[in-house]
């Protein structure tokens, strides 16, 4: 079975019409009068991407000794900026007793390593990162999240956004 392709359309103000180049493909594969679900598809650039975690990688790498220790992976380091700026989605658990919610952390832990989590009292508060995959963030949200990121890490590297985009371009990414 073969995925269908996306077929380019212009809104008139009235109708959506195909491109041109589009017109045979979309006679070939819709019936007229049928309804058909659209959706936008901002195309965000792969190299953006790209950068942005080469980034991250040189960040990581340029940590100073007292950062390092608190992140395994630049993984760990870009989940954790995302939920510092911002882009995360909280839950809170009120639990029955301390210890209770110092085993109900435990257990996120476990099952959700990147989680930034807190521990007050019977409180378990818990922030998720948002995913910053293609599906998940639109291109000028990714583009905001990205430089919010790249802005702390790199205060955190003792060097600038700047830097490290340019560190990441120099080593090919």
């Amino acid at each position: 079975m073969t995925r269908p392709r996306p077929a380019f359309l212009r809104w008139t103000g009235e109708v959506f019409t195909p491109e041109p180049a589009f017109v045979a493909y979309c006679n070939r594969e819709f019936q007229a009068g049928e309804v058909y679900p659209m959706i936008v598809d901002e195309q965000r650039s792969q190299a953006s991407q790209g950068h942005y975690f080469a980034a991250l990688k040189e960040a990581f790498n340029n940590l100073s000794e007292e950062n390092a220790r608190q992140f395994p992976s630049s993984e760990h380091l870009r989940a954790w900026a995302l939920v510092q700026t911002g882009y995360a989605f909280e839950t809170n658990y009120v639990m029955a007793s301390p210890e209770e919610a110092r085993k109900l952390a435990s257990g996120i832990r476990l099952r959700s390593p990147y989680a930034v989590i807190s521990v007050k009292g019977n409180v378990v508060q818990v922030w998720d990162a948002e995913s910053q995959s293609k599906a998940a963030m639109r291109k000028d949200r990714f583009e905001k999240s990205k430089q919010d990121v790249l802005d702390l890490v790199a205060s955190m590297s003792r060097t600038t956004a700047s830097q490290l985009n340019h560190e990441a371009k120099r080593h090919g990414r």
